[in-house]
């Protein structure tokens, strides 16, 4: 699609968009700025593996209709049938709509939840803090699919925790797929934590048409005060025709930790950006992932962390499993500012192919202004071992479960860190349901 057809299709998709005249200026800005850059290419570096012509051609409605009530129904049997059975506060979106029947929000002390229907209108009244105001809109300039998504948002949620206030139940985001034609939601987070304040956000991905083409680009704009923690899992289970873009962004300040851990088990195509800055002493990263690839899927895990300030810390430690003609991608970068002294930052990138047609490429890098650092980054890529399996295979297991229980290993590495159970379970799900001791074990095991 040629640049000038490019944006006569999205201003006429942005003349049908519902949105009052206090946005205007935002969505104008942002179209402008992605129209004149178009889709990223594999000429940008960012870019180089993720080829993101299919999803240009696909001329994806970027304002969808609201669901049907049958769509409503439909999303309620899969969250029953698939969904993570988690406590606490849940917001369920369907095709990228939040649908209050089926969240329940509003009953938990100090953990303030609010619909952004009309998001950029909450913007211009004030409702949003002016750094996260800053930080959301600076993205625009940087990631042209986040300047997509502030021209056509249209439904989000802000999340504030209070100061000190404590959130014991996790917060659950579930974006349910139900649509048969090619919808293509654009919905954004804003989550702000005061000082001292600490809770558990956990994303879900789901799809009812597994074969049916479609695209969600979301981003989640974070913002951490002082002493804050932060608790994010991800876990995205789409379709095998479905795409997948995501942002996620967020700023620390002093002594505040992020932990963020992503699992990838479905999408046709997914690229997930992750930007961190650490903007004061004592600010924490811990970020971690797990990619399960087969098919023809491709995941593209990109991951920037900026040491602004000294005595931060960070660790970025991805793992990848690829069959079939699978491709998996982890570009990570570290950067240490000038007068960031005392920083300890660390990458790992981890991969195991299982077919001779899966790729795996890593790409770690450091760009450092400081000579009082500590900074390692390494990455590997290999098979199963040969020897092991024929060890399991000599005590009486067969060959399809000795590769599935390796692999389940490796993998665990990475689930072992997530916290909550039920999304530990949902993360390695597919190799435990191969290995007959596995599955004897029950969920509760894993």
């Amino acid at each position: 699609m040629t640049t000038l057809s490019l944006q006569e299709h999205l201003e006429a998709q942005h003349r049908a968009l519902p949105a009052p005249a206090a946005s205007q200026i935002w969505r104008r800005d942002a179209l402008a700025s992605f129209a004149a850059r178009g889709f990223p290419t594999r000429r940008d570096e960012r870019w180089h593996y993720t080829d993101l012509r299919l999803l240009e051609d696909g001329r994806f409605p970027l304002v969808p209709r609201a669901p049907s009530a049958e769509t409503r129904a439909a999303a309620a049997t899969l969250l029953e049938t698939l969904g993570i059975d988690l406590p606490g506060e849940r917001l369920v979106f369907v095709d990228g709509q939040l649908d209050p029947t089926l969240s329940r929000f509003g009953a938990t002390a100090g953990l303030e939840i609010s619909s952004l229907t009309e998001t950029w209108d909450s913007l211009d009244a004030g409702v949003i803090d002016r750094g996260a105001l800053a930080a959301a809109l600076s993205t625009v300039r940087t990631h042209p699919l986040a300047a997509l998504n502030t021209a056509f948002v249209q439904h989000g949620a802000l999340v504030k925790v209070a100061r000190t206030a404590r959130a014991h139940a996790p917060l659950q985001f579930v974006f349910v797929t139900v649509g048969r034609d090619r919808t293509a939601p654009q919905p954004r987070v804003i989550i702000e934590l005061a000082a001292g304040a600490e809770a558990t956000i956990v994303q879900h991905f789901l799809d009812a048409q597994q074969a049916a083409p479609g695209w969600l680009n979301l981003v989640t704009d974070v913002t951490q005060d002082p002493g804050s923690k932060l608790t994010l899992y991800r876990v995205q289970e789409h379709g095998g025709a479905h795409f997948h873009t995501s942002l996620l962004r967020a700023r620390l300040g002093r002594d505040a930790l992020l932990t963020a851990g992503y699992v990838e088990r479905g999408g046709r195509l997914v690229r997930n950006d992750i930007d961190v800055v650490l903007a004061e002493s004592g600010a924490r990263a811990d970020l971690f992932g797990l990619t399960l690839g087969s098919g023809e899927q491709h995941a593209d895990n990109h991951i920037c962390v900026e040491h602004a300030a000294p005595r931060t810390a960070s660790t970025a430690a991805f793992r990848a499993i690829a069959d079939d003609a699978a491709h998996s991608v982890f570009c990570a970068k570290v950067i240490v500012r000038p007068g960031a002294q005392k920083v300890d930052a660390r990458q790992a990138s981890d991969g195991l192919l299982l077919s001779a047609r899966a790729e795996i490429n890593a790409k770690p890098e450091l760009e450092i202004y400081a000579n009082d650092i500590k900074c390692a980054h390494g990455a590997t890529v290999g098979e199963l071992d040969e020897e092991q399996l024929f060890y399991l295979r000599s005590r009486g297991m067969d060959a399809d479960a000795a590769r599935a229980m390796l692999t389940l290993a490796f993998a665990q590495v990475i689930a072992e860190r997530i916290t909550l159970a039920p999304v530990r379970a949902r993360a390695i799900k597919d190799f435990v349901a191969r290995i007959p001791e596995a599955r004897a074990a029950g969920d509760d095991a894993w």
